[in-house]
């Protein structure tokens, strides 16, 4: 149990957390536009036919969440992340030995595989172990690693490319990789709260009680509609989030504003989104699922009207604001809502599953967005299917939480000490 007057140890789960955030995600996928021109320069790659590699990582990574899933929830959870820590950051550092295409594709599998079991999936799992209370909070906090990573990380690489070479800068940050998550998996990480004598933060059962996880199995959630419903919201959310967020400068300049301007808009709204996660995470604690879902679903419709009309500043600045606040969406509330819905009994296989389908969103964005432009001349139309299909994912989820109790009476228990 919880000592009085002592941090709970849930805090330094989170802690992990944030740094397998910072370097899972921060380091390895958003740090990426930095190499890209420093490659393209040195080696003479088309654009295309290197931007490849990151549809590979995304593909690898898509197969291997609900194995990963499985894996860490029914084996001994500091072995199998660490060895994808260790592999990830190992095979990052091997981008630095690539000088053929297909170099970059075959090092793009071993990255996108293991990378999947260093940042997101495990994350969710510990922490919806650890916290009943104050999960969205801890989610909000944790999820915030990625983008601080990519601020910080990104003009890190770039002065070493600018004073060595892009080679280099791997090899820098995959010592930062595995500097940053190595002792956190070694020395802090635990699976659940009863590895520690303890229970998870708000969980009022005695400790024999909370060595019990509830909820449903994967096979029994697949064959919930609940599931499907999940699965097809979080499709699309990705796919209108994704596809945003890479067309930013470029809309922008079609608009008349400089490529400056909108490289600058880009960089705010990671800043922003920061304060977005830790926003989302709390609205959920406070007012729930449903108050989180509505207000994201509203600043994404209202972010996307203001995009739309972005040849006026103010508007600029309300759609970044407003577009901030409803990407959490997509990390944030899509671990909350899994466990929410289907409970902790099998949460890692669940929300595995639930990421292939999110990657799937992910994946077709920018194809998606490019053929529209290509045959209206403009990216405008695109933004006005993205808002529709935003009121189509608000209609689900409140379908969704309307079942929820029918959902609920199906959990059960099994002892983890078993």
């Amino acid at each position: 149990m919880e000592e009085k007057g002592k941090l709970f140890y849930g805090w330094w789960i989170v802690l992990a957390c944030f740094f397998l955030m910072f370097a899972g995600i921060g380091i390895t996928l958003n740090c990426t536009g930095v190499f890209f021109s420093a490659i393209i320069e040195d080696l003479q790659f088309s654009r295309e036919a290197l931007g490849l590699y990151l549809t590979i990582i995304a593909l690898s990574a898509m197969f291997a969440f609900p194995v990963l899933g499985k894996l860490i929830v029914k084996y001994n959870s500091q072995v199998v992340i660490g060895i994808c820590v260790i592999v990830t950051g190992i095979a990052f550092a091997a981008y630095s030995q690539c000088t053929q295409l297909w170099h970059f594709y075959l090092v793009s599998v071993i990255v996108g595989a293991f990378g999947a079991g260093t940042s997101t999936l495990p994350a969710s799992i510990l922490l919806t172990n650890w916290f009943n209370d104050k999960r969205g909070l801890a989610m909000g906090i944790a999820f915030t690693g990625s983008g601080i990573g990519g601020m910080l990380c990104n003009p890190l690489a770039q002065w070493v490319i600018n004073n060595y070479n892009w080679q280099m800068a791997y090899i820098v940050l995959a010592v930062l990789f595995l500097a940053v998550t190595v002792p956190f998996v070694i020395f802090i990480i635990k699976l659940h709260p009863a590895m520690k004598g303890m229970t998870a933060l708000g969980d009022t059962g005695e400790l024999e009680e909370a060595t019990a996880m509830h909820g449903l199995s994967a096979g029994e959630a697949v064959k919930n509609l609940s599931f499907w419903i999940i699965a097809l919201c979080f499709l699309i959310l990705e796919m209108i989030t994704f596809g945003v967020q890479n067309n930013i400068p470029i809309y922008l300049k079609d608009l008349g504003y400089t490529a400056t301007f909108g490289a600058t808009i880009a960089a705010a709204y990671m800043g922003l989104l920061v304060l977005g996660k830790l926003l989302m995470g709390s609205i959920l604690d406070k007012w729930g699922a449903r108050i989180g879902i509505i207000f994201g679903i509203g600043m994404l419709i209202g972010g996307m009207f203001a995009f739309i009309n972005a040849g006026v500043m103010t508007m600029v600045v309300v759609f970044v604001i407003a577009f901030a606040l409803a990407c959490p969406m997509t990390t944030v509330l899509s671990s909350y809502i899994v466990g929410h819905v289907f409970g902790n009994l099998d949460y890692g296989t669940i929300y595995g599953l639930i990421q292939i389908f999110a990657t799937i969103g992910l994946a077709v964005s920018m194809p998606l967005s490019g053929a529209i432009f290509e045959r209206a001349g403009s990216l405008t139309p695109t933004w006005y299917l993205f808002i529709g299909m935003a009121l189509a994912v608000l209609a689900l989820f409140i379908f969704l939480l309307g079942r929820q109790a029918k959902v609920s009476e199906n959990w059960h228990s099994q002892d983890i000490t078993a």
